[in-house]
């Protein structure tokens, strides 16, 4: 995928998306090994921009997968684990968030310390000027994005995954966006001005 700041388009995220599999008539063991070995990576990626701390989203994965195993008699439709997967990244990394806001708080750790920390989890797993403008983004709009067009989850597989209506995704979805293709323009724009100063045409 190529990254792109042109209007309408999303910045690109890195791999192709794995297809869904079909899980119906496995048990859990079977089932959830293969989702772990399809989706791990990208799941380890995602948690890593939300909590800031790979070591952190190594747990949050982790818990997930056995939040699976765990459920799965009680998934009603195997095929939409997938789905039960997303939600529960999302929903164990904001668990760990809020408690690792209260040990902060608690040893009197200064905010910019833990933005220093996600800064490099996410330098480590996205390129380029993604990584602070993702950052940047407030934590819903990062959600969204990140799901979205990361993941590459439909409209409403993203909102059943953050509790939200689908339109609150569209929403949110338009504003991360836009907030990404600015920043990426505005690191382009000194490449640009470099190139005319020295003769060369941008390629056309």
């Amino acid at each position: 995928m190529v990254m792109s700041s042109s209007a309408g388009t999303s910045p690109g995220f890195g791999d192709e998306v794995p297809a869904a599999p079909t899980l119906s008539g496995l048990d859990a063991e079977a089932a959830v090994e293969i989702l772990f070995d399809r989706y791990q990576l990208r799941m380890l990626r995602v948690a890593t921009v939300l909590v800031g701390d790979p070591v952190l989203a190594e747990d949050v994965v982790q818990d997930a997968f056995l939040a699976v195993h765990g459920s799965w008699e009680r998934i009603r439709n195997k095929d939409e684990a997938v789905g039960y997967l997303h939600r529960s990244v999302i929903n164990t990394a904001r668990s760990r968030l809020r408690r690792r806001s209260v040990v902060q708080r608690l040893a009197g750790l200064r905010q910019h310390d833990q933005m220093s920390a996600e800064d490099a989890a996410l330098k480590a797993q996205l390129p380029g000027p993604l990584t602070a403008a993702i950052a940047a983004l407030p934590r819903r709009e990062r959600e969204v994005v990140l799901l979205r067009h990361y993941l590459d989850l439909s409209e409403k597989e993203t909102a059943d995954a953050l509790g939200l209506r689908s339109g609150s995704v569209k929403g949110y979805a338009s504003r991360g966006l836009a907030k990404l293709r600015k920043v990426l323009q505005e690191e382009q724009r000194p490449e640009l001005l470099q190139q005319k100063s020295s003769g060369k045409e941008e390629p056309r």
